[in-house]
């Protein structure tokens, strides 16, 4: 697989998929809980990757990254529509 095929599926999917879900959820008044529950995914992966079950494994590593895109693409999509509601 070429690295961007690679950076694709690590980074610009769940940050595509994190601002979608956001977008999609924008009529709840309480969509903002889907980037609070991403924030907390993100805390939690990053603690399993500071102390990883298998030593030497990236995969505990390429989560964190997956998960804190998804949390970036729903906080910036949250407050990107915020922003344009104000205006």
């Amino acid at each position: 697989m070429s690295p961007l095929m690679v950076w694709t599926v690590i980074v610009f999917v769940p940050l595509a998929l994190g601002a979608a879900l956001r977008a999609l959820l924008r009529r709840w008044r309480r969509a903002w809980w889907l980037s609070a529950v991403l924030a907390l995914l993100t805390i939690l992966a990053w603690m399993v990757t500071l102390h990883p079950p298998v030593s030497g494994s990236e995969l505990y590593g390429l989560r964190t990254i997956q998960a804190l895109a998804m949390t970036v693409g729903s906080a910036t999509t949250g407050l990107i529509l915020r922003l344009r509601r104000k205006s």
